[in-house]
């Protein structure tokens, strides 16, 4: 939910105070800000909520199996551990061998399984999120806000245009 208010914390203050000074005086009177939260709007949303627990679910059940594959790996560790020192040659390369493999094949699985999970987020998520960002728009010209800053970076998610600065810059530059 976004909060309307007509003056802001920190670094989004610095922000909109050397706005309004480049802008004019008479454009601050005029300014209407608001903030909003895109993480906590995406975690409460019920489709963000259906999302995450779609992750989640994935995340438990491949948790699992990795786990599993672990124990294995510790118990054929362990046994590898008893067996050390009566075995030949030979068969403790082969063995070391094998569980060096072993570690291997289960370090690239889990690997794996953290890049599928971050894909998996952003495929469900990245719909949402645009969808976040349409409607905050939208909110913010219902009720003509100037700027909408995202709660946790103090990025600009919508701007009416009337702090953009780029032109002024680009012109005085020129002058130099």
């Amino acid at each position: 939910m976004m909060k309307r208010s007509k003056s802001t914390r920190g670094p989004l203050a610095t922000l909109l105070f050397a706005a309004c000074l480049t802008a004019g005086p008479t454009l601050a009177a005029d300014v209407t800000v608001g903030v909003v939260d895109m993480q906590r709007a995406l975690n409460e949303c019920k489709a963000g909520k259906k999302a995450k627990e779609q992750v989640r679910s994935k995340f438990e059940s491949a948790q699992r199996e990795l786990r599993q594959q672990r124990e294995e790996l510790d118990r054929a560790r362990a046994d590898y551990d008893k067996k050390l020192l009566v075995l030949k040659e030979e068969e403790r390369r082969n063995l070391e061998k094998s569980l060096e493999n072993r570690t291997l094949d289960f370090k690239r699985r889990y690997e794996d399984f953290q890049r599928d999970l971050k894909r998996t987020d952003t495929e469900l998520t990245a719909e949402i999120v645009e969808e976040l960002y349409e409607l905050v728009q939208q909110y913010a010209q219902e009720r003509k806000l100037s700027v909408v800053f995202e709660a946790s970076s103090g990025a600009v998610v919508y701007s009416d245009g009337s702090f953009d600065l780029t032109d002024e810059i680009i012109r005085r530059h020129d002058k130099r």
